[in-house]
């Protein structure tokens, strides 16, 4: 992430509409993985996944996947600049490597598409939503890793709950993260020279 100046902070409105432009195209990008997904290996047994039966994914299925990348790479883009993030192209580029690795690779590991996606989301989110001076990498960092862990034990308790809200809880985590780090930035004494914190509304 590369923090903008201080002066050219963005507002909090503009904030969330970025968020809300790239969720409503990651949820789009979501469904299409996951119908992508169940066309593929929906008709396969438990029994046949972890025996490794092969199936050759059908032209409707990388159809599928590959429009849902797309979307997810059109998200990230809009995210970085209605986010008006300095380096717009590169973060952009970077988000949709890290989420299409994600998404792609995980399932093998996990046993299902959601967890991934999630993962995937933050991870690109972090980097494509424009960070201020008191922004961190790690912050945002745990807030992915929360988000992912959380909807990972959501799906395993109630499942329809997780899949319905999966997609719309990443970039608000990030949010968040960001929100405590300007609450405590707030905080600090005026003494230690701190840019200011305050969003213009």
């Amino acid at each position: 992430m590369i923090p903008s100046l201080p002066e050219k902070r963005i507002s909090t409105r503009r904030k969330w509409a970025a968020i809300g432009v790239a969720t409503a195209l990651l949820t789009g990008s979501f469904w299409a993985v996951l119908l992508a997904f169940r066309a593929w290996l929906g008709d396969l047994t438990s029994e046949q996944l972890d025996a490794g039966v092969e199936v050759p994914p059908t032209s409707g299925v990388v159809l599928g996947l590959v429009g849902g990348f797309a979307l997810m790479a059109v998200a990230f883009a809009a995210l970085a600049v209605i986010s008006r993030h300095p380096r717009r192209l590169w973060s952009s580029a970077l988000a949709a490597a890290l989420g299409g690795v994600m998404w792609l690779g995980l399932p093998l590991l996990v046993g299902e598409p959601v967890t991934p996606m999630v993962a995937g989301f933050a991870a690109g989110g972090a980097v494509a939503l424009r960070a201020e001076p008191e922004h961190t990498v790690g912050r945002r960092a745990l807030a992915a890793l929360l988000i992912t862990a959380y909807v990972f034990l959501l799906l395993r308790f109630t499942a329809l709950v997780g899949v319905l809200t999966a997609p719309l809880l990443p970039l608000p985590a990030l949010a968040w993260a960001d929100a405590v780090a300007e609450r405590r930035a707030s905080l600090r004494p005026v003494d230690e020279g701190r840019p200011p914190t305050r969003r213009p509304r």
